[in-house]
């Protein structure tokens, strides 16, 4: 009797540490512990694996506590306890390696941005200096970005787009602009622009609409943030310390009629009369052209000069692009889009062409995840990549290859994707155990200042933060060098990169470098995260880089700000720039062109305005130059 009372209370121990040991491999056994130990991405993203494994958990602690209590049932069992022990105390040790593993080595979350910490010293070519710079403030949903002097001081100030619903239902963010300090530190400020005409701001574009020294604004609101409007605001900082809406008075209004979700602005002046014209693109619904008729009033003449929008409804449309891309003097138009693209050629202002069979026939490659055809073009921007005179394209394909488009000086291109060295990773999307290099931001600008235009691709989307990647221009061929921008970091910097601009803050001769950060709203409220992030200024140390010198232009016979000024800079070696408007992902380079010298003390610079004519000067390094038209 005593020997069969012992063997039962041996078997009842028995139960009651199989039963704690079921509790324990419940409690260890997550969906994140297993996704670190067996998956190769080290993240199990089946949603119907996670509930599988919740509820077994869930089975598992409530199994074990019965047996804690009453181990009665697993009496039965006693013959093949050696296997069953066997067999509950493997999954202790899976849940026990794969939740250690997870806080000695966790894995990578490519839902939530990494910030890292990042250190400078005297020989880093930039450094990160948000903080410092006073642009720390707000956390955003990344959208465009611009810079642009709005006091008229000649410090270039800084406008950030945002605006958007936050998780919380009554609770919206803001687009902020910010004025220079005089030193490259910023503060916000208001410039009086009305909350409803940035209410889902997507972006905004600055330029001189009425030739009387200030810029003025046009913003776009809607994209993927919601259905909104466009709007119209004259620069009056001077005399009343604040802009003021004209969209009514300046013929913009019946845009605002419905609602839309309005994408991309920019400026140029098609016709050459002095005064800027305002193409408009949206994601649903026809383009917009309209030209400046002077003293503020615009009139629409979309389809009177030659504009039409095929398959308006499902072109998802994207940013717009003004270049002369056939060398004649007038600027040509490009809309970006995913479905649909367009490139109208410019008949001496008088009428618009459409050439988009003409020069993209036959030279996409083929589409991977895109439907057949379709451009899937997310972001555009021009400038001259080989640097031989001839204004090139970049086209930033989302989930396909991206390109270059060299132009052969007589306005055919030819395609260039690997070949040019943008070799981007996109074949990868679902596996989160490497990065996925698809283009989502977009800015070009002259990282090194060589006079060599560089690309910064902003990876990401709104359901990944990811690692951006630089490309930096070598004699018209592409090198990675990302870590120009983040090799002080202490990590890996994953973000959601959109808007990038390109201006000298601090007046030092250097490019700086100015990132909009931040996910999705809509993806946030569905994934029950927070994806927004603080924007990122890389500062440039200009004992690092080549001698330079800054010309600001005016134009007088031409707009005043100069657009589609072409420049010509024969230093130690030659080089070409433009005056552009907004481009890229909806960004805004500073209009001073910071012009390469090299290694010399003076260049020759040739000036070919808008209206034809001419100037001729040579400046030295380190000069920053008004030049007058």
């Amino acid at each position: 009797m005593e020997k069969a009372a012992g063997a039962g209370e041996e078997k009842m121990l028995w139960a009651r540490l199989c039963g704690a040991l079921i509790i324990l491999a419940g409690l260890l056994t997550s969906v994140e512990a297993l996704g670190w130990l067996l998956a190769s991405d080290q993240n199990i993203s089946s949603a119907i694996v996670s509930r599988l494994v919740l509820i077994l958990r869930v089975v598992a602690v409530a199994a074990g506590s019965i047996l804690l209590f009453w181990p009665r049932p697993l009496r039965a069992f006693a013959g093949i306890k050696t296997i069953l022990f066997g067999v509950i105390s493997t999954f202790v040790l899976i849940g026990l390696v794969g939740t250690l593993g997870l806080i000695m080595a966790p894995a990578i979350d490519y839902l939530v941005p990494t910030n890292p910490e990042f250190s400078c010293s005297e020989t880093d070519p930039y450094c990160n200096q948000t903080a410092a710079a006073g642009l720390d403030d707000v956390m955003r949903y990344g959208k465009g970005v611009a810079f642009v002097d709005f006091d008229g001081d000649g410090w270039v100030d800084l406008f950030v787009a945002d605006a958007e619903r936050r998780l919380r239902e009554n609770d919206w963010g803001i687009s902020s602009f910010y004025l220079n300090n005089g030193d490259g530190t910023f503060r916000a400020t208001d410039i009086g622009v009305e909350s409803d005409d940035l209410l889902s701001s997507w972006n905004a574009s600055f330029a001189d609409m009425d030739n009387d020294g200030d810029q003025d604004m046009a913003v776009a609101s809607g994209g993927y943030a919601g259905h909104s409007r466009i709007s119209l605001y004259e620069n009056r900082m001077k005399d009343q310390g604040r802009f003021v809406p004209v969209t009514e008075s300046a013929g913009l209004s019946n845009l605002n009629e419905d609602m839309f979700r309005w994408w991309g602005l920019a400026w140029a002046d098609y016709d050459n009369d002095g005064l800027l014209d305002l193409a408009i693109s949206r994601v649903y619904g026809p383009v917009h052209l309209f030209h400046n008729d002077g003293d503020n009033q615009f009139t629409d003449v979309t389809a009177s000069i030659g504009i039409a929008t095929p398959r308006p409804w499902r072109r998802d449309g994207k940013n717009v692009v003004w270049f002369d891309y056939d060398n004649d003097g007038d600027q040509d138009l490009y809309f970006a889009g995913i479905e649909g693209h367009m490139f109208f050629e410019n008949l001496e202002g008088k009428s618009f062409q459409d050439i988009t069979d003409k020069v993209f026939a036959g030279i996409f490659p083929e589409n991977r995840i895109y439907s057949v055809g379709s451009p899937v073009v997310f972001s555009a921007a021009a400038a001259d990549f080989d640097q031989d005179g001839d204004e090139d394209l970049y086209l930033g394909r989302q989930s396909e290859q991206d390109l270059v488009l060299f132009n052969d000086g007589s306005g055919a291109f030819s395609a260039q994707g690997v070949a040019a060295g943008i070799d981007v990773n996109i074949s990868v999307k679902g596996d989160r155990s490497v990065d996925f290099e698809n283009s989502m931001g977009l800015g070009v600008g002259d990282i090194h200042d060589d006079g060599w235009p560089d690309i910064i691709v902003g990876s990401g989307d709104p359901k990944r933060a990811d690692k951006d990647v630089v490309f930096c221009n070598q004699g018209g061929v592409f090198e990675r060098c990302t870590e120009v921008l983040r090799g002080n970091a202490d990590r890996p910097f994953r973000t959601r990169t959109h808007g990038v601009a390109f201006a000298d803050v601090n007046q030092d001769g250097a490019t700086d470098i100015f990132q909009s950060l931040g996910g999705d709203n809509w993806w946030d409220r569905k994934l029950g995260i927070d994806s927004r992030e603080y924007g990122a200024l890389f500062v440039r140390n200009a004992a690092t880089g080549l001698k330079t010198a800054t010309l600001v232009l005016e134009g007088n016979k031409s707009n005043r700000d100069a657009i589609g000024a072409r420049v010509k800079v024969i230093a130690d070696e030659t080089h070409f720039y433009t005056v552009r408007s907004t481009q890229a992902f909806q960004s805004q380079n500073e209009k001073s062109l910071i012009i390469a010298l090299g290694q010399a003390e003076s260049a020759d610079v040739e000036i070919n305005w808008p209206s034809g004519t001419t100037t001729k000067l040579n400046v030295s390094a380190g000069e920053r130059r008004i030049v007058k038209e």
